[in-house]
Parts: structure tokens; sequence; C-alpha cells
């Protein structure tokens, strides 16, 4: 009996990882150091896949393990981006975003973001414990919003200004050849409460390799490959951002597809 316990361990421990590249994230991004706190972020997502990978093939599935993930979603999806957006924002006075009514602005929106994460994965499960496995997500998930928007943050800022971002430096590598992303970064703010916005919305998300078309599916987990490795050696923002917005795209094809459907 006791060594069945044992089994729980390791989808609990990557679980406890997600929370302390979390944390690390956020005294990083509190530091003065935005771009690498964003870097952290994306590296949750990692971690935040292979928790349920791991339980599911050790039949390690507990609600302790549940509430736990949960609440690193909270922090991972929800505190860090915010904190990214507030540690930016708040110490760069040309993007307007610093000082009298943005400060207050944006104070507000980082806010707004959080408590829209928590109420997502509140409502998530909630879903799950009324009305068991659905073949879809209610709402963009906490995990696929905050990757696009900090891989967002990170490919804007790649293609703008680099006084931005100094001392800090992203990669060199530049898929998107000389584009100027530079009067999109004051609107990075806007886009953070559209993104939260998005979660609470009722957009069916179809759940990975259940829903999609297979050859979807397949192109997907190839592009999540590259993405995941992208991440690790943190390089090409843009590419994480085209990956996101492809799986949106697939997202809302989806919703149209099953918008006059009953879940199942």
């Amino acid at each position: 009996m006791a060594a069945s316990r044992w089994r729980y361990l390791p989808p609990n421990a990557v679980t406890a990882c997600s929370l302390v590249f979390a944390t690390v994230a956020v005294q990083t991004a509190v530091s003065g150091r935005p771009v690498e706190a964003a870097w952290w972020g994306l590296l949750v997502m990692l971690t935040d896949k292979l928790d349920g990978l791991l339980a599911g093939l050790l039949n390690a599935r507990s609600s302790f393990g549940v509430q736990l993930d949960s609440l690193a979603d909270l922090v991972a999806f929800g505190v860090v981006p915010a904190t990214v957006w507030w540690a930016f924002f708040s110490t760069r006075p040309q993007l307007g975003w610093a000082e009298g009514w943005g400060r207050l602005g944006l104070r507000a929106i980082c806010c707004a973001y959080v408590v829209m994460t928590g109420l997502r994965l509140a409502r998530f499960n909630v879903i799950a414990t009324e009305k068991g496995p659905q073949p879809h997500y209610t709402g963009v998930t906490s995990t696929m919003t905050a990757g696009t928007l900090l891989s967002l943050f990170l490919a804007t800022l790649k293609y703008s200004a680099p006084e931005l971002t100094a001392p800090e430096q992203l990669d060199h590598w530049r898929l998107l050849g000389g584009l100027r992303l530079d009067g999109l970064v004051r609107l990075l703010p806007v886009i953070l409460l559209v993104g939260g916005a998005g979660m609470l919305s009722g957009l069916r998300v179809p759940r990975l390799g259940r829903a999609f078309h297979p050859v979807a599916t397949a192109i997907l987990l190839v592009a999540v490959a590259i993405g995941y490795a992208a991440g690790i050696t943190r390089r090409l923002p843009e590419y994480l951002v085209g990956g996101g917005l492809y799986y949106l795209g697939i997202c809302i094809a989806y919703h149209l597809r099953t918008r006059g459907r009953r879940p199942a």
C-alpha cells in the first residue's frame, strides 16, 4: 500500500516545479528583468503538460493533484503575466502606462487579468466536477492564453527599439526580417485585458487529440514540439506566437462547426 502511494510523487513534484518556475518568474520581473521573467513563465507550459502526462502513465490522478495543479496554474498563468506587464510598463514612462491615469489603468488591467484567470480555472473545476469530462473546454484555456500573451510580449519587443529592453536582449534569429512592431508595444496592456476576456468567453476549445481533425492534430503536435525547443533555448518568440494563433484559429473553426450541438 505504501509503495503504491509513491506513484503520486512524480506528477506532484513536476507541478511543484511549475510553482517554483512561476515564483522565479515573479522574482525576476520585479528585479527589473521582465524579458527573462517571460521566458521563465513560458517554461511552465512544459511542466504543466508533463505533470498530466506522468499522472496518466502512472495511473496517479488524484483530487489532491487536481487542486495543486489548479493553484499552480493560477500563479503561473495568472500572476506571472500580470507581474511581467506591470514590471515592464510601470518603469517605462515613454509608453504611457507609468504615470497618472495610465498607471492606474495598468494596475486595474493587471488585477483584472489575475481575477479573470481565477474565474476561468474555477469554472473549469466546477464543470469537471458536475458534468465530468467534456469534448471541449469553455473559453480559451489559461495555458494557451498566458503562453500566447508572453510570446507576443517577447516577439513585439524583439522587433522594436532595443532600448526598450536594455540591458536585456532577445535572440537575433529574425523570422520576420526587418519588421518593426514599435507601435504595438504600447497596446500590449489592452491585449492582456482582451486575453483575459477570452478565458471567460463561451468559445469552445477542443481538447487536443479528441476533437481535432487528425491532420490538424499532427501539425499541431509537431508545432508544439518545435515550440518547446524554442522556449527551452529562449529563441524565436515569433514562432511561438504563430503557434498560438494557429491553435486559436482551429478553436474558432471548431466553435463555429459545433456551436449548434449540445456537449456530449
